[in-house]
């Protein structure tokens, strides 16, 4: 796989990056980190005595090889809509069986290095019909997924406690069949898929609690596009699409700051191109951890994992 080294005007630092990221100049990092210094204290205040040393370049590699999520890739039901928690230790996802109904799943991990747990059903969000799209808002405090074409939510005290009950998302939903709402860092601004009533599912954009967002026209196509993503700085969007026949692939696109249009979205290259259905892709603010669900042997979707 090919890769590049930009600048990233974030964290004020250049990085290697992949070329999944170079082709649209993709802002990379966490922006709070950004003039950070060594003892975690930031330039411009102090007492202006001295000097401090910025902390080295983390010089990112490219992705490793997707690896299946032993878990989260039956060889019989369709594994999708992955979601990672920020610190990469909570996977949630859905489970559709054949002839059946679909239904969220979580998987936990005690540390980066290890490998996830058993897949435990979520039974207070799961019914009788679609429960699927899972989106975890940064903090990890919330979480947003469809339910039968509506959009609902749960919160939490803590990472470590269980979600509350369950309640729609106002303003966002609305009578279109809708899945997939993804937040970024402020919490606020959120993508999210829905159906047009004709070619298939568009994308919108709006500010939560001010209506239910408008169509993005230079991220939506003549096609469907699904599986949002939105990274914490709210500059960079995941999305996959259908546009080219044959197959649905992931995409990405970038813009310059929060009032600013989108860019031309760009093809994922490798390794997030597997060749068939390439989906729901995701990663961690620290760019470390790469999550999509993918169909490579024309089978069943499973959900694959990619580091560096």
């Amino acid at each position: 796989m090919s890769e590049c080294v930009v600048y990233d005007a974030v964290m004020g630092r250049w990085l290697f990056a992949s070329a999944l990221l170079c082709a649209c100049h993709a802002r990379l990092g966490d922006p709070q980190h950004h003039d950070q210094i060594s003892d975690g204290s930031t330039q411009g205040g102090g007492d202006g005595g001295g000097s401090a040393s910025i902390d080295a370049p983390e010089q990112l590699g490219p992705w490793g090889t997707p690896m299946k999520v032993d878990g989260a890739s039956d060889a019989t039901n369709n594994e999708d809509d992955p979601t990672l928690s920020a610190n990469g230790l909570e996977l949630y996802y859905a489970v559709q069986v054949p002839a059946g109904d679909k239904n969220l799943y979580r998987m936990t991990r005690a540390t980066r290095n290890d490998p996830f747990a058993n897949p435990t059903a979520l039974t207070a969000f799961n019914t009788a019909n679609t429960d699927e799209g899972p989106r975890l808002s940064y903090d990890d405090l919330t979480i947003y997924f469809g339910q039968n074409g509506d959009i609902y939510q749960a919160t939490r005290t803590a990472i470590d406690q269980p979600f509350g009950a369950i309640s729609k998302v106002p303003g966002v939903d609305t009578a279109a069949y809708e899945k997939w709402l993804a937040v970024c860092g402020d919490g606020m601004h959120f993508l999210v898929s829905r159906d047009n009533g004709a070619t298939g599912q568009d994308l919108f954009q709006g500010v939560l609690g001010q209506g239910a967002g408008t169509r993005i026209d230079e991220l939506s196509s003549a096609a469907s596009e699904i599986s949002t993503f939105v990274s914490k700085d709210c500059l960079t969007a995941m999305f996959a699409s259908n546009r080219v026949a044959g197959s649905i692939e992931i995409y990405i696109s970038t813009r310059t700051a929060i009032d600013q249009p989108w860019g031309t979205p760009a093809l994922a290259l490798a390794p997030f191109a597997t060749g068939i259905d390439n989906e729901d892709a995701g990663y961690t603010p620290d760019d470390h951890l790469f999550v999509f669900a993918a169909n490579p042997d024309a089978t069943t979707k499973d959900i694959y994992l990619s580091t560096r």
